[in-house]
């Protein structure tokens, strides 16, 4: 067994954030919702969601890696936990308090 210090657990929990300011950032801007609406491709997520083109693939492709959108031959749509839980027209909606949390300042420590 090797015992050499590494910093791996440092840094998964250090960067643990990044996974959820995804989740949040994609809550914030509505994009479940439009999903719900009309699944669509990386240029028309584009263009009906104004996302940046320099960011909007890995954006997406973050989303997918998390298991919170499906792509299906370049069409991303929900999944059917985000599709329940992310739909800001369904009573089922569970985004405002990750929109609280988002908001939220982090108080200090």
């Amino acid at each position: 067994m090797d015992t050499t210090p590494n910093p791996g657990h440092i840094m998964q929990i250090g960067l643990g954030f990044w996974a959820s300011k995804t989740l949040l950032s994609a809550v914030e801007m509505g994009l479940f919702t439009e999903l719900a609406k009309h699944p669509g491709s990386l240029e028309a997520l584009e263009g009906r969601r104004m996302l940046h083109p320099r960011s909007a693939r890995d954006f997406l492709d973050a989303l997918v890696a998390l298991g919170l959108l499906n792509r299906v031959d370049g069409v991303h749509s929900n999944t059917p936990e985000s599709d329940l839980f992310l739909d800001r027209h369904k009573p089922t909606y569970a985004g405002g308090i990750l929109e609280m949390a988002n908001h939220r300042p982090s108080g200090g420590i």
